[in-house]
């Protein structure tokens, strides 16, 4: 039996993005980047809600401003 494993963001307040749904507090750098990748060694497939699909479909395919491994697990990775 597979494991499911449960990443998520959220703040005290409850909310993880601004007003204006910007997430310009979130830090992407090597150990982000590390724990990504590690992430993406324990899962077979990615489930994400409608909205954050859209928004990661949307971004990754074309995506040059990440590390080209992360980019390469998020576009090959079943969704």
């Amino acid at each position: 039996m597979k494991k499911v494993i449960c990443q998520m963001s959220v703040s005290l307040d409850g909310y993880v993005e601004g007003p204006r749904h910007e997430i310009d507090w979130h830090l992407v750098d090597d150990e982000f980047n590390a724990y990504a990748v590690e992430m993406f060694d324990a899962a077979d497939v990615l489930i994400m809600g409608r909205r954050t699909y859209e928004l990661m479909a949307g971004y990754w395919p074309a995506a040059t401003d990440n590390d080209p491994v992360v980019t390469e697990r998020m576009n090959s990775t079943p969704k």
